[in-house]
């Protein structure tokens, strides 16, 4: 035997709400047998004019029983369409939280990992550029500042023995720096 949850879906105050509405939908299919079974006992009796009436008034309550029957019904669907509307919204909610969640850790190890290769954040480099910024001004300042030298002649050089020249490794006579 399968046993029904309780779920979140019905509140006290919706079980209430459709408890009376099967309650009304009862009394008023209660009144119509009654009714038929008052007319049958009539139409019985002999009056078949009568009987004519009553049928046409019995159709006339099935129409009417119909179609409160159908906004029950739909007032019913609209309000489980609403309660699932809202459901959908709030798990969209969640699943764009959670989202976020995972956005903000995957971004976090991320940069964890990049610190670890020795990587400048956006703060270091941004620091760095100020600073470079700050040192050209000040060069540029400095350079304005000292009066531009005249050229002077270049000294004769003197007949006499040439120099050697320490040769390096290098091709160019350059020497690196920290190098021999």
């Amino acid at each position: 035997m399968a046993v029904k949850k309780k779920g979140k879906l019905g509140g006290a105050k919706s079980r209430k709400e459709r408890a009376k509405r099967d309650t009304n939908l009862l009394y008023s299919a209660n009144q119509i047998w009654s009714a038929g079974l008052g007319a049958m006992s009539r139409a019985q009796s002999g009056s078949t004019r009568f009987f004519e009436e009553l049928v046409s008034e019995g159709s006339k309550l099935q129409g009417s029983a119909l179609d409160t029957a159908q906004k029950v019904v739909m007032q019913a669907f609209q309000g489980a369409q609403k309660s699932v509307n809202r459901r959908v919204g709030d798990v969209k909610g969640q699943a764009t939280e959670t989202w976020d969640n995972l956005e903000k850790i995957f971004q976090t190890r991320v940069q964890r990992a990049l610190h670890q290769l020795g990587m400048p954040t956006a703060e270091e480099i941004t620091a760095l550029t100020r600073k470079v910024n700050e040192l050209t001004h000040s060069v540029d300042k400095l350079a304005r500042a000292r009066p531009v030298p005249k050229k002077v002649a270049p000294a004769r050089k003197r007949p006499g023995k040439a120099r050697a020249v320490k040769r390096t490794g290098s091709r160019s006579g350059i020497v690196p720096p920290g190098g021999t």
